[in-house]
């Protein structure tokens, strides 16, 4: 492939110009970045008072106190398992000192919405 070949095919791929010593140089595709808006139902539901329900605030970054409160009665083992997934999956602002205290609070809290 002469010098010619190469300038042509470096063209036809998006490829940016030939290194003099034969290397390609890539050049990033262009990123477009836009704003979406989401409009999110309203709740009006809050999370009892209790120990624990302090730190509730870092949960509704992302849920409605409504939507926790509708999850079915977990045990405590299955409420920080929840609430680890949501620290490592999603990033959750939750400390390591709080998931304890935390998980005791839904546990509690979804244990007397179900009259247990």
């Amino acid at each position: 492939m002469n010098i010619r070949h190469a300038i042509a095919l470096s063209m036809a791929v998006g490829v940016g110009a030939l290194h003099p010593a034969g290397a390609q140089t890539v050049r990033p595709a262009p990123i477009a970045i836009h704003s979406v808006s989401v409009d999110l139902p309203v709740s009006h539901t809050s999370f009892p008072p209790g120990p624990g329900s302090e730190l509730t605030g870092k949960c509704l970054i992302c849920h409605s106190a409504g939507m926790v409160l509708k999850q079915p009665a977990l045990t405590q083992e299955e409420w920080t398992a929840e609430i680890t997934k949501m620290r490592k999956v999603y990033g959750a602002p939750i400390d390591d000192s709080d998931v304890a205290p935390l998980s005791a609070y839904f546990t509690k809290v979804s244990a007397d919405q179900q009259g247990k």
